[in-house]
Parts: structure tokens; C-alpha cells; sequence
């Protein structure tokens, strides 16, 4: 019998809205000028110890687009962000430390840990996976920017342009870029009103390697953060995998006998969702790459597991 779980209806939608809106790019720094070495030094800095309030567009397209008022405070635990949808059925994403909740008309649900925004630790796979470049500047929001692209070296992963705030180092536009120069996703933020820097920043635990527990990831990619147990989804485990600039969440589960989930997947602008099944164990796999990695990615979580 096949049915629509949770996570493959209205689940699935609010997995996919809370990964794009938390998927920043966890750029890190490459053997470049020492240009690019600063704007990164400073886009990590903006992205984990400034408070700001600011307006931002989502385009995805197919005329599916999203207004957001996104707002961050750093506190002892690191940054925590709130997301307000201002069209459509008006969803609000909190996300800390400890995790993403998603308040809407469905009801209140719980996911587990989103991308870190991390940067300086993946340089030498980011620098064997994209070629970076800067390239002048800009005006975005009124305000000065610098902009840089990042040209994936293979087909298996999107590119980057990056627009980043001259005077705070934080991210003020990005667009996504696929097969044959297609535009997939397009973010601005409209109006930014910058609170200051915090004090400190709180200390970031060293990102992790898959390598080492058995996997066997497309080249560069890592595994970044994982979770036993995931809020809102019984008996489910999460790992998050990165390669500096593109992430992704897997989440194993086993179903009770009979039911299944959706395999058809999906994709929305830069994000898609593929399904694998071992046995009984499936495995959902959502993230801002082409689906045939995705795929190779939910292979190398079956490889894994013991």
C-alpha cells in the first residue's frame, strides 16, 4: 500500500522552504589573491556575529517567488535568525543552534539542523571543485558590493555569483547557475538595516569528515553535521553534507510494512529531492544540486551504514 507520509506532502514542502532559505553558501576561502582570502574572511564574520534586519526577494522560478523579512541576533549559542514569509500562506522559520521550526497553517513542526554557515576549512575542496574569480563591483540595495563568481570545474554541482556587502562582508545577492548558463535561483535583499557587530563570536566545533566513517562522496563533498534523532520525524537520522558552497540534508528512515514513499522527487529553482530505498531503509535526500548527485549521494549513505 502506498501512502503520503508526512514528509512527502506538506512535509516535504516545508523541508524544502526551510532549505531555501537556510542554504547560504558555507564559502570558503581557495588558494586566490588576497582579495578573495579578505571578502571571505569578512563574509563569515558578517554571517556569524552581525545582528541586522533586512528585506529579502526568493525568486525560484516558474513565477514562484518569495517576499521574506529575515532578522539575526547573535547570542551565546551563535547566530538565530527569524524568517517571516510575507506571501502565501505567511510560514515562519526560526532557526539556532539547536535546530529549524517551522510555524504555519499546518501546525507548528520541527526539523533537524540545516547547513551550517561555516568558512576557511573546506579550502582545498573547494578549490579542486569551482574556479573563483572577482569580478568588480556593484549596487545592490544601495549599498556597494563586491561580487564573485564561482564556476563549478565539473557538471555535477551549480554555480555561484555572489554579491557581497563592501561595507559589512554579509551576502546581499546570489544567484544559482545550472546547465548552459540557466538561471535556477535568484535571492536579493531589498533593504538592510545593519544593528552592529557582536562582542564575541561563540566558538564553531571543527567540521567533520565523511571519509573516515565510510563514505564515499562526489569529490569534495563532506559530511558537516549529523543527528540521531530528528524533531518531527520518529525515528529518522539526519546527516548534512557540503562542499563549501552547495549542501545537503539525507534522512534515513524505516517505515512501518506497507508503506512507502513518494520516488517520483521533485525540483523547485535550485532545490530537488530524489527518494533511494535499501530494504527497508529509505532514504530522503534533499539539497541545492542536480539530481543525479543527489542520488550518488543517497548511494553513499547506503554504502555506509553497517
Amino acid at each position: 500500500m502506498r501512502v503520503q507520509t508526512s514528509i512527502s506532502s506538506m512535509g516535504a514542502w516545508v523541508l524544502w522552504w526551510c532549505a531555501i532559505l537556510v542554504s547560504a553558501p558555507l564559502l570558503a576561502q581557495t588558494n586566490g589573491s588576497e582579495d578573495w582570502r579578505a571578502w571571505a574572511a569578512r563574509m563569515d564574520k558578517a554571517q556569524q556575529s552581525l545582528n541586522y534586519d533586512a528585506t529579502m526577494v526568493i525568486d525560484v522560478g516558474d513565477n514562484n517567488w518569495d517576499l521574506v523579512e529575515l532578522s539575526q541576533r547573535v547570542g551565546p549559542g551563535g547566530p538565530e535568525q527569524q524568517w517571516v514569509s510575507l506571501n502565501g500562506a505567511g510560514r515562519r522559520q526560526l532557526r539556532t543552534s539547536q535546530g529549524i521550526s517551522v510555524l504555519g497553517p499546518e501546525g507548528d513542526q520541527r526539523i533537524g539542523r540545516g547547513a551550517q554557515l561555516r568558512l576557511g576549512e573546506a579550502s582545498e575542496q573547494l578549490a579542486s571543485s569551482y574556479r573563483i574569480s572577482m569580478e568588480g563591483t556593484d549596487r545592490v540595495a544601495g549599498r556597494q558590493a563586491v561580487r564573485m563568481v564561482l564556476q563549478p570545474l565539473q557538471p555535477d554541482r551549480y554555480g555561484l555569483h555572489l554579491w557581497i556587502d563592501a561595507d559589512t562582508g554579509l551576502p546581499l545577492r546570489s544567484e544559482r547557475i545550472g546547465a548552459n548558463d540557466a538561471m535556477l535561483e535568484r535571492r536579493m535583499v531589498t533593504r538592510l538595516t545593519v544593528r552592529g557587530f557582536a562582542g564575541t563570536r561563540p566558538p564553531m566545533p571543527a567540521l567533520g569528515s565523511a571519509q573516515g566513517a565510510g563514505w564515499s562522496l562526489p569529490s569534495g563533498f563532506r559530511l558537516v553535521g549529523s543527528a540521531l534523532a530528528v524533531p518531527g520525524l520518529a525515528g529518522a537520522r539526519q546527516w548534512v553534507i557540503s562542499d563549501g558552497v552547495a549542501w545537503v540534508s539525507v534522512y534515513q528512515m524505516t517505515l512501518p510494512s506497507g508503506l512507502t514513499l513518494d520516488r517520483n522527487g521533485w525540483r523547485r529553482g535550485a532545490m530537488s529531492q530524489v527518494t533511494v530505498r535499501d530494504g527497508d531503509h529509505w532514504f530522503y535526500v534533499l539539497g541545492d544540486l542536480p539530481p543525479e548527485t543527489l542520488i550518488r549521494v543517497g548511494q553513499a549513505a547506503i554504502a555506509a551504514e553497517p
